[in-house]
């Protein structure tokens, strides 16, 4: 498996890690077969969530030091609420981390899911959440720090700080057209400041259940570290490692290549010049013809909705078939029968 460097922690990792937030339903007998796997074929990088620990620590029996865990600090009051009392706060939550994985160190604790720059200025006041992370680093308890963030904006403030080795941030094909873009400007920022780069979400929750390998190879083709998909199943993970070895074995041109949208969609695609527009019932065409296209190639359908997409779609029933837009389309695509392809996805939206 290609191996790629974490930012400043100087730690290599394949491409491909093993997300944590479906350890439990995994169990334990299917998740140690996981990571059995994963150990023999290089995918060395273990997200942690608080609730999975003791899962992962009897998995890792006897061979902590081939992987790099990264584990992270809740800041969410709803999480928090669920913690043992005495160790919700930042070293308490250090200690049972500690505790449960029975080693005498995390490679990246990350702070975990800060929502907005208020959050952020309020993590780092004296004596605050960051303040007792950097203990911990002094102590040798914590390797290194990392951020994970739902928002491009947020990250790229806080790895400016310097007190950040890592950032974790949802990418993939649907998220980055109708949401904020990571790829448009933080990874290059990431990049400059050697700041490891940590994709969340790079199936969507593990909604995108078609073409998988070529979801993970688009990731894959941009600067970033490594991917995390979570796995139930061992055929699961199979499924993701295919995808790290089929991507590890092209050239550098091949590799390039994942990133085209005519190789992602492997059928017509708009390519966005909005010649079809202005459309007469002021429907946004080129967003609509080209989300109809995403869910149809990667299978990506309840993930819809107004949070993740923004007020990007009027109501379908309003097109009024008069054809311009295809008139006017220099690639001659069928733009009303994607269209009405779309409304089902759409309904609930309108």
């Amino acid at each position: 498996m290609q191996r790629r460097t974490l930012g400043k922690t100087g730690l290599e990792v394949g491409i491909l890690g093993l997300g944590g937030a479906n350890h439990q339903r995994a169990g334990q007998q299917e998740l140690t077969r996981i990571i059995d796997r994963a150990e023999e074929v290089g995918a060395n990088c273990l997200d942690l969530y608080w609730n999975c620990e003791e899962l992962v620590s009897k998995a890792l029996k006897g061979r902590r030091s081939k992987f790099v865990l990264t584990s992270k600090i809740e800041i969410s009051q709803g999480i928090l609420s669920k913690l043992p009392e005495g160790k919700r706060d930042v070293t308490g939550q250090i200690e049972e981390s500690l505790r449960k994985l029975s080693t005498d160190y995390i490679d990246v604790c990350q702070l975990h899911y800060v929502v907005d720059d208020a959050s952020l200025d309020d993590l780092c006041v004296p004596e605050g959440t960051l303040s007792k992370m950097l203990k911990a680093q002094q102590d040798g308890k914590v390797r290194f720090l990392g951020i994970t963030s739902h928002h491009p904006t947020v990250l790229a403030r806080a790895i400016k700080t310097g007190y950040f080795a890592t950032l974790m941030v949802p990418f993939n094909v649907v998220r980055r057209q109708f949401g904020q873009d990571p790829s448009l400007g933080l990874f290059e920022a990431a990049q400059r400041l050697g700041v490891g780069i940590i994709i969340m979400k790079p199936i969507a929750y593990g909604r995108m259940y078609r073409n998988i390998p070529r979801a993970l190879q688009f990731i894959w083709a941009h600067p970033v570290t490594v991917a995390i998909p979570g796995a139930t199943s061992l055929a699961q993970w199979d499924l993701d490692i295919k995808a790290a070895l089929q991507f590890g074995a092209m050239t550098e041109e091949e590799r390039g290549r994942c990133r085209d949208e005519a190789w992602l969609l492997q059928s017509d695609y708009c390519t966005g010049c909005r010649y079809c527009l202005p459309c007469p019932s002021k429907m946004n065409l080129p967003e609509l013809v080209r989300m109809e296209r995403y869910m149809e190639v990667f299978g990506l359908t309840e993930w819809l909705s107004e949070e993740r997409v923004g007020k990007l779609f009027v109501n379908m029933e309003q097109c009024e078939e008069c054809g311009i837009c295809e008139e006017r389309c220099p690639r001659d695509l069928p733009i009303r029968e994607r269209l009405q392809n779309g409304m089902k996805y759409l309904a609930h939206l309108s």
